[in-house]
């Protein structure tokens, strides 16, 4: 089987394992999937029944791949689609299709290799920045400007930045005290133990 060339090493694509199997077997794959929409989650299993000498051997292979937010990514219109060739691709290497170097497919290191460049950010992460941003020594329009930012953060390099940057310009609570600024039981506590 043909293999691409990642990092060195060589691993064999989820095309290359199917045509194997076509041209060297008779086979079934069926896949089933299910949505999770609290994690806008894929999760896709694949069962490959390769028939041999009259007996059915069979192998599974699952997988997950999770809807993006940003219309430029393949899983913005695609994340079931990936997540079913990845579970075929493991059901193939269960079988022993395609493992020169691993069970994981070229697809699948590929998708590995970019995820951890991108490194995607959650929406949680974010609102806690924003939420950071609201105790700020910024002034209404820099909090209204970093908030449109802060909201175009998907890698955790960029995270870390902002989270470095507003804890630098946080508003420690003897200062908000003193500003008249709204606080919690936490900093009331805090006041009354230094004042005793």
């Amino acid at each position: 089987m043909n293999t691409v060339n990642i990092k060195g090493k060589p691993y064999v694509t989820v095309n290359e394992r199917l045509k194997h199997i076509t041209a060297n077997y008779q086979y079934s794959i069926n896949t089933d999937y299910t949505y999770f929409p609290e994690r806008k989650m894929w999760v896709v299993k694949a069962k490959l029944s390769l028939f041999r000498d009259g007996v059915e051997c069979i192998y599974t292979g699952l997988a997950q791949e999770v809807e993006s937010d940003n219309y430029r990514d393949v899983n913005f219109t695609s994340a079931l689609e990936n997540a079913e060739t990845s579970a075929v691709g493991r059901a193939c290497a269960m079988a022993g299709i395609g493992i020169d170097a691993s069970i994981a497919s070229a697809d699948e290191v590929n998708k590995a290799l970019n995820r951890s460049d991108v490194d995607e950010v959650g929406e949680e992460a974010r609102l806690y920045l924003l939420t950071l941003l609201e105790n700020t020594t910024y002034d209404d329009d820099a909090k209204s400007k970093l908030a449109l930012r802060i909201d175009g953060i998907k890698k955790q390099v960029d995270y870390d930045k902002a989270l470095q940057n507003l804890q630098m310009n946080a508003i420690q609570d003897k200062d908000r005290i003193a500003m008249g600024l709204p606080y919690n039981q936490a900093d009331i506590k805090k006041t009354l133990k230094s004042k005793g």
